[in-house]
């Protein structure tokens, strides 16, 4: 009866079985292939380079995803009203998909649980790859391979051979070490166990192997400060500073900061501008304890504190009187209705919170005149010049109640002189003219340190660009044609800057034929 059996191996042995059911045959059977060690796995996964090309990419597509898609405020999640805003946009924009970024927090991608983990897994990959050429690179500079054999010689890039030189082994030795020394070469020698040959090795530049380590330790630290800095700081975006009115802007901070003032200076042309300027007070305790005027990144600093100028903004302040020279109250349109804004002197804010379909600053105030309201819609027009002492070059739309498809005026406020509605002429508008900045508002603890070691990354970097590590070996042996003489073979390799390289040999070997020449001249 056949029987079927598994092919064995070359290295496994076919032992007959004795006893049992006779014309039976053994099977010899493949040994199992060993596990693999997990922590060898990941080891091994780590110090690949395939996977740190992966990581690295991967890392700056988040990144550039992070440039693309719009980024919500720090702090917005805990304002309903803004943050449905934020999301109404987006929904806007990308559609259907809008909820699945937000979930993912594609919207918040730097401060991101996968971010997060990408960063760290990169900072884990750089560690473990530094780790895994520490050693061979220490024995590299500390251990070289003084003796090779000549199949390694003859197949190095730049290499110079020397035939019959009239000198003898000590005589070449102290030719070989002076040029090398002269090209600021490290010299190393070892003969053969016979003593028939003589080995060099010369090095230059092998610290330059070390400042890849260094490099590396800088990014890991910097991008450990940087996670520290997002951990322990805190940025406030778009804080609205109005003029004379102090701005705690919380965290733990015990001081306000006012807006004493905000300038434009121009060129000599008078359009060109030069500067924007705005002077801040620091008020703590009641007591003004320091001011000054910053300028595009020049902050204000003060306890760690950082106040960098972003933009500005118009702002008015309006003041209705009645027919009796009373100032009337007004209602300023926030995003959620009317807000009662009229302060005791009987002005109302107007920030111009809102946008116009045209892209400009835009706000509404209303007035309650008798039975009905009137509401004003004001766009702000930067662009249309008006004189000193003129009134804001602002675009009012005047409705009445709920007619919003029937404006009783729609023109500039006028030049000159208070502003009334038509039919409501016992009301007079007047408005003063002012520039609210908006400031980011940032405490980065580690900022400091984040320069510094960014300096040490980049200087680390530059040298590696700029310097080579390279490396020569000779060998000195007696010639058998010519008895009395020797043989020279002479070769080098960098590991970059290969056309450098070259020309250099080539110096080093034009400096080695001139020290054998006055040698043999001795």
């Amino acid at each position: 009866m056949a029987q079927r059996a598994t092919p064995a191996t070359k290295s496994a042995s076919v032992k007959p079985q004795t006893g049992g059911q006779k014309g039976t045959v053994a099977v010899a059977v493949a040994p199992r292939r060993a596990r693999r060690d997990p922590v060898d796995v990941i080891w091994n996964l780590f110090c690949s380079i395939r996977f740190a090309v992966v990581l690295n990419v991967s890392l700056a597509l988040a990144a550039m995803l992070g440039t693309i898609i719009p980024q919500m405020q720090p702090g917005i999640q805990n304002f309903e009203v803004e943050l449905n805003q934020f999301l109404e946009a987006a929904r806007g924009r990308y559609g259907d998909i809008s909820g699945l970024l937000y979930w993912a927090g594609f919207y918040g991608l730097y401060n991101s649980l996968w971010f997060r983990m990408l960063v760290m897994v990169v900072v884990f990959s750089i560690i473990i790859c530094t780790l895994n050429r520490w050693q061979p690179v220490m024995r590299l500079i500390n251990e070289p391979t003084v003796r090779v054999n000549d199949a390694f010689l003859q197949g190095l890039t730049e290499k110079a051979q020397f035939r019959a030189v009239p000198v003898d082994q000590a005589q070449a030795h102290e030719a070989l070490r002076a040029s090398l020394k002269r090209s600021r070469y490290r010299v190393l020698m070892e003969k053969t166990p016979d003593g028939s040959a003589m080995h060099l090795y010369a090095d230059r530049d092998r610290w330059s192997k070390l400042v890849t380590f260094v490099s590396h330790a800088a990014l890991v630290t910097l991008i450990l400060v940087a996670a520290g800095i997002a951990s322990f700081g805190w940025r406030e975006q778009s804080v609205y500073f109005y003029p004379g009115e102090p701005v705690n802007v919380g965290h733990g901070t015990d001081f306000s900061v006012r807006n004493d003032g905000f300038s434009i200076d121009y060129y000599a042309d008078g359009v060109t501008v030069k500067e924007y300027k705005n002077r801040l007070a620091v008020i703590e305790d009641g007591k003004e304890v320091l001011t000054k005027t910053i300028i595009v990144n020049d902050p204000l600093q003060y306890k760690g504190v950082n106040f960098f100028l972003v933009s500005y903004q118009p702002v008015l302040y309006a003041t209705a009187l009645d027919g009796s020279g009373r100032a009337a109250g007004l209602r300023r349109m926030g995003a959620s209705g009317p807000i009662t804004d009229t302060t005791p002197s009987g002005e109302a804010v107007v920030d111009f919170s809102f946008t116009s379909p045209d892209n400009l600053p835009m706000d509404l105030l209303q007035l309650p005149a008798g039975e009905q309201i009137v509401t004003l819609e004001m766009t702000y027009y930067q662009d249309v010049a008006r004189g000193a002492g003129e009134n804001p070059p602002v675009y009012v739309r005047a409705f009445v109640d709920k007619e919003f498809e029937k404006p009783i005026y729609d023109a500039f406020l006028p030049r000159t002189g208070p502003f009334r509605v038509p039919g409501f002429e016992q009301y007079s508008f007047t408005f003063r003219k002012d520039t609210t900045t908006v400031l980011e508002v940032a405490k980065d603890p580690g900022l400091l340190y984040v320069g510094i070691f960014f300096g040490i990354m980049t200087l680390g970097f530059t040298l590696s660009l700029y310097t080579t590590f390279t490396r020569c070996w000779a060998k000195i042996a007696p010639s058998e044609e010519k008895p009395g003489t020797v043989n020279i073979t002479l070769g080098g390799l960098a590991e970059k800057n290969k056309v450098t390289f070259e020309r250099d040999f080539e110096r080093l070997a034009t400096r080695v034929r001139d020290a054998l020449a006055k040698a043999a001249a001795k």
